[in-house]
């Protein structure tokens, strides 16, 4: 599995955890990689350029404008600053000088929802200027739980769309959009790893952050849909102030623009299959001390995943300590393994790049037991 990662003496990594920050997301197409080389190789005026994109962005999926961002955590950061600054540039370049007095920038979050996805979500609300204002409890949520929170210095009404977010009784995402709408209360959504890229704009939320390297497949990017052009042009003016630290460079601008067109475009198809998957559950049912089954994501996309249950006293190793197994040596294989502690890990398909990899996973897990 020679790569550039392995000539510079770098582990090889099999990717079955999903797209995920902490192995670099996804693997970009060919399309995508010529036009990251074709921008980086040209000059543009690059307020010209974020405009384009946004206008671009924008019209693809629905919504008036958007602002393309470093990530989709950079995203938060500008849409609760530009909810803060408005369109002043004075607010803009002197955001921590103003915070102290500013008394409107509460931001309310379920409690559920104040997640860590590799960093913690509310340090992205703070690093805007926002302060964090949880409702609700971890085990269930209410709309009312919301509204009762909400006073004169509530800034935006926030929502996360996450596997990472408590699933169970909680308030969905277009009861919030709706509430927010009616309260006249900015709604933010994170929906950074989410596959349609209309849905949250088209039940009326503000803001809507994604990545554009997860579910879309793109560079290292994000972007922000925006109900409006003037939203747009406030996060975009940030890049005067704190967004200069996370700007977006023009191939990635355009790399990203470039990978939403073919995710639109249907060019994004995983090479292992459904069925690859579920005959790849039947042979691990045969494994001794596993036991093997489809899921379904967490939060309810159309992704399906192989679940493996060990039993450490007919395997011989419980899963936390397979996890720890499969990512040494010269390949590393990195599973999902949020359930480790109570003894499972998951397949996720997507990042795969072929069928051996799925099988090296096979192979690999089979010899760490005991056959």
């Amino acid at each position: 599995m020679e790569n550039i990662y392995r000539r510079n003496g770098l582990q090889t990594v099999i990717n079955a955890s999903g797209r995920m920050t902490k192995l670099g997301v996804s693997a970009i197409s060919r399309g995508v990689g010529e036009t990251l080389v074709e921008a980086a190789g040209n000059y543009v005026v690059i307020d010209d350029l974020l405009a384009f994109a946004g206008k671009k962005i924008g019209g693809m999926i629905g919504t008036e404008d958007a602002c393309a961002t470093s990530s989709a955590s950079a995203g938060i950061a500008l849409a609760v600053a530009s909810l803060i600054c408005g369109n002043d540039l004075q607010k803009v370049q002197h955001l921590f000088d103003i915070l102290p007095h500013v008394k409107k920038r509460e931001v309310i979050l379920f409690k559920g929802h104040n997640v860590d996805f590799g960093a913690p979500l509310a340090e992205m609300i703070q690093l805007g200027g926002g302060t964090v204002v949880e409702a609700g409890y971890a085990n269930g949520s209410k709309l009312e739980d919301i509204s009762h929170a909400v006073n004169e210095n509530t800034l935006a009404i926030f929502f996360v769309k996450s596997h990472h977010c408590v699933q169970k009784d909680m308030v969905d995402a277009k009861s919030v959009i709706e509430l927010a709408n009616r309260m006249g209360i900015p709604c933010i959504v994170d929906a950074a790893a989410e596959e349609d890229l209309s849905l949250y704009a088209g039940l009326g939320a503000d803001f809507v952050c994604y990545s554009g390297a997860k579910a879309i497949e793109g560079p290292t990017s994000g972007f922000v849909a925006c109900k409006t052009t003037e939203l747009a042009a406030n996060m975009r003016l940030q890049y005067k102030g704190i967004g200069r630290a996370m700007k977006v460079g023009k191939e990635c601008t355009m790399g990203l623009v470039k990978a939403i067109e073919e995710y639109l475009a249907g060019e994004h198809k995983s090479v292992v299959t459904k069925a690859d998957m579920e005959a790849f559950t039947e042979k691990m049912n045969g494994v001794k001390g596993c036991s093997a089954r489809m899921i379904q994501d967490e939060a309810g996309r159309e992704i399906y995943r192989c679940r493996l249950e060990f039993d450490p006293a007919e395997y011989g190793i419980d899963a936390k300590t397979l996890v720890k197994k499969l990512q040494e040596g010269d390949t590393a294989i990195f599973t999902r393994d949020y359930q480790a502690n109570i003894g499972s890990i998951a397949i996720d398909p997507r990042p795969l790049n072929s069928l051996e990899e799925l099988d090296a996973i096979y192979r690999r897990i089979k010899e760490c037991g005991r056959g």
